[in-house]
């Protein structure tokens, strides 16, 4: 066997390695929660209930803006799902997913209902691993749910901050600010108000600063392993919300390092690789939670699965299938900040794309690199291809699912730096003489 298909089998061996891994580990932390008495979290639980029967089951964070609106509902099935995990089944628990539910109350309440009334379970949510609650079922032994809220926007902010001190260290000015618009546009001062939103923006962040990093230190033969490992995560923890900024982003940065000298094929070798890589992950995750499940509930979970999955590719509501792609999208972009915000945004908005396209044209570059602005352009449409394959799901949940164009509002900085003679701070680019 050559050299080079001994370091292609060692490398994809790793990146199967990372995949079963960080698979176990993460299927153990849920039974391993699982094992916690409920009555250790009764107090927290009801606490929390208590409080999110104060409010509704959305609530817009400011009022008439759709891009600040708070997921309580589902929320309130997370916490539901926790409260009814039984440490003298926790395999069945875990792979079951059930909560108390009925038409007759909101979830809100059915929530209370379950932890003060002794409600048990009668509905499941098989289709999702609901990871995070390896996360919220150990806080409930401290916190209520208003507090875990505090506790997850203490952690995204540390989390920001440390991105943004490596940044600043590294004098990687351009990737820092292309980031802090992608989060001022996609509202992210909301995310952590919502349990829902949380995990991803989490994941993002640590994946971000870890593909940051290698990029720097030169370790191409550990994207493959990152990626992997990052869509196992993002399966697991997702709620189907914005998961590919858990991919989007960290190539991004990737890519912005290796574009200083890599060629255009390593490149392309590169996005093509994580893309495989994270995708087949996620999916295998995906995959696997059903697998289990079907194992270990001895049933098969397939027929109630991939119902769930057509009517997010595309459950009626009454709309041809033209309108209902294109509304798919218009609602996700819509509710990009500011264009909600009034007469005064929607001016702001057209004002903003109106002064990028007016820097672009007259600052541009005598020469421009166009293979680094095609890729960078092909990452910034990936939420937009993911609106189109999963649109009912994408028109429904705009008022969340909209925060995945992040990645394309940091592809177009990247483009802005790659395409204008305006000195960047930390570039070497000479402003035109006319």
């Amino acid at each position: 066997m050559r050299e080079g298909d001994k370091k292609q089998h060692s490398t994809i061996a790793a990146e199967i390695a990372a995949f079963a891994v960080s698979a176990l580990v993460l299927a153990a932390a849920l039974i391993i929660v699982a094992l916690i008495p409920q009555e250790s979290i009764y107090d927290n639980m009801r606490s929390s209930a208590e409080y999110l029967c104060e409010g509704e089951q959305f609530i817009d964070a400011v009022e008439g803006i759709n891009g600040s609106c708070i997921d309580r509902y589902a929320d309130s099935i997370l916490l539901g799902i926790a409260w009814q995990y039984d440490k003298s089944h926790p395999f069945i628990s875990v792979m079951r997913s059930a909560f108390y539910s009925t038409p007759l109350k909101n979830e809100n309440y059915n929530l209370y209902d379950a932890v003060a009334g002794g409600m048990g379970a009668n509905e499941q949510y098989i289709r999702y691993w609901h990871g995070s609650i390896a996360v919220v079922r150990p806080l409930l032994l401290f916190f209520d749910i208003r507090e875990i809220y505090i506790f997850n926007s203490v952690v995204l902010a540390g989390l920001m901050i440390a991105f943004v001190i490596i940044m600043i260290r590294d004098r990687a000015y351009a990737a820092l600010a292309a980031m802090l618009c992608g989060l001022l546009f996609t509202q992210a001062v909301f995310v952590p108000l919502s349990l829902e939103y949380t995990w991803t923006f989490m994941l993002m962040f640590i994946f971000s600063i870890s593909a940051y990093k290698l990029a720097r230190a030169g370790k191409r033969k550990s994207y493959g392993c990152l990626f992997v490992i990052s869509g196992v995560s993002t399966a697991y923890f997702d709620f189907l919300t914005t998961e590919t900024i858990c991919l989007s982003v960290p190539l991004l940065l990737i890519l912005w390092v290796e574009g200083k000298g890599a060629d255009k094929k390593e490149l392309w070798r590169i996005a093509i690789k994580a893309v495989l890589c994270w995708g087949a992950s996620f999916a295998g995750m995906w995959s696997l939670k059903w697998g289990l499940a079907s194992l270990i509930l001895k049933e098969n979970v397939m027929p109630y699965v991939t119902g769930h999955v057509q009517e997010r590719l595309g459950g009626e509501i009454g709309l041809s299938t033209g309108s209902y792609l294109s509304s798919a999208v218009i609602r996700n972009v819509l509710c990009l900040f500011p264009a909600e915000y009034g007469n005064a945004g929607i001016i702001a908005a057209i004002m903003l794309v109106l002064g990028i396209c007016y820097v672009l044209y007259v600052y541009r570059k005598d020469t421009v690199n166009k293979d680094k602005i095609l890729l960078y352009g092909a990452i910034a449409l990936v939420p937009y291809i993911r609106y189109l394959v999963l649109h009912n799901h994408a028109y429904l949940h705009y008022f969340f699912t909209y925060r995945a164009q992040m990645c394309m509002i940091i592809a177009v900085g990247f483009i802005m730096q790659e395409t204008v003679d305006i000195p960047f701070p930390g570039s070497k680019h000479k402003k035109k003489q006319f």
